[in-house]
C-alpha cells in the first residue's frame, strides 16, 4: 500500500555525523512534497531544534517532538495533542539527579533550556543553532515551579556511565520512561506512555488515516515504537541491532546518504 505519511527521525537519520543536512536529504523531502505526502519530523529534539536547512524547506506538515511528548500543527503552531510531566513529577525528578551533577536540560513548550553555559555553548555549536538560544537555568526546580511548567523531556548527560546507572536506579520507581540514547551517556525522561508510536497513531486518528498509511524511518531506541506499528518502516544502515530487528527494511548509513535512498527504493519508486 502506498504511504501518505513521511514519519522520519532527525538525529542520525536525516543528518549526517556532522549534524549536518546532506542536499540529497533535502532533495528527497521537497520530491515527497512536490508528490503530496504529509511530511513529519518525529524526534527526540523539541520543536525549536528542528534543523534549520529543513525548517526553511517549509514542507513539513506536522511536528511530533521530544520523543512523542508533543504533536504540532507546523502550519498553524498549535498542538493536536501533548503528553507532559505534571509540574509535581518534573521537580522530583530534577531534584532526584540533582545531587549527581550531571548536565540537565528541559524541554518545554517546544523549546529546549540549558542548565549551564557550558551545554549552551556545545549545543550551539554541535547543533549549527538549530536550537533557538535562552539564557542557562541554573535552578531548574524553581523554574519549573515559579511558572507552573509541565515538561516535554528531561535530559540527562555525563561521561560516567556509572553515574547514568545510579541516577536511572533512583527513577525507576517513579511513572516515567527513560530512552538510553548512549548507553555510556545520555538518557532522555519521559511521562510514561509517551514515544513516537504513540504520536503517530493520534496523529493518523486526528487525519482519518491508519498506521497502514505511514512510512516510518529511524536508527535509535526511542524510534522502535513507530518502526513497529508503521505500514512500512526502515532502520538506517548505523540503526543499533534492536532497531534493525523492529524494522521491515534496512537503508544504508546517515553517512551514506542512508534516507534519500530509502526514500527513492520504498517510496517514490512506488509512486511511479
Amino acid at each position: 500500500m502506498k504511504p501518505k505519511i513521511i514519519a522520519f527521525d532527525i538525529d542520525g537519520t536525516t543528518i549526517n555525523n556532522y549534524r549536518k543536512v546532506d542536499q540529497s536529504t533535502l532533495n528527497a523531502l521537497i520530491d515527497l512534497s512536490k508528490r503530496g505526502y504529509i511530511l513529519v519530523p518525529t524526534t527526540g529534539r523539541s520543536l525549536d531544534g528542528i534543523p534549520k536547512p529543513i525548517r526553511d524547506l517549509n514542507i513539513c506538515d506536522y511536528a511530533i517532538s521530544s520523543n512523542g511528548a508533543r504533536i504540532t500543527n507546523l502550519r498553524t503552531m498549535e498542538d493536536i495533542d501533548s503528553d507532559l510531566m505534571s509540574t509535581e513529577l518534573a521537580i522530583r525528578i530534577v531534584e532526584i539527579v540533582k545531587p549527581y551533577r550531571v548536565w540537565t536540560s528541559l524541554h518545554i513548550n517546544g523549546e529546549c533550556y540549558d542548565q549551564s553555559w557550558l551545554q549552551k555553548m556545545g549545543r550551539r555549536i554541535l547543533f549549527h543553532n538549530d536550537f533557538k538560544s535562552h539564557p542557562t537555568v541554573r535552578d531548574l526546580s524553581s523554574f519549573i515551579k515559579d511558572n507552573n511548567y509541565e515538561v516535554e523531556k528531561i535530559q540527562i548527560f555525563t561521561l560516567s556511565h556509572r553515574k547514568l546507572e545510579r541516577v536511572l536506579s533512583e527513577l525507576e520507581p517513579l511513572k516515567c520512561i527513560s530512552y538510553p540514547m548512549s548507553a555510556n551517556r545520555y538518557y532522555e525522561i519521559t511521562q510514561e506512555g509517551a514515544n513516537k508510536g504513540r504520536s503517530l497513531q493520534i496523529l493518523c486518528e486526528h487525519l482519518g488515516l491508519s498506521m497502514d498509511d505511514v512510512f516510518a524511518i529511524g536508527d535509535d531506541s526511542n524510534d522502535i515504537a513507530m518502526l513497529k506499528i508503521a505500514g512500512i518502516s526502515v532502520a538506517m544502515g548505523n540503526a543499533h541491532q534492536a532497531v534493525r530487528d523492529a524494522a521491515q527494511f534496512q537503508t544504508e548509513k546517515n553517512t551514506e546518504q542512508g534516507f534519500a535512498h530509502a526514500i527513492y527504493k520504498y517510496v517514490i519508486s512506488e509512486d511511479s
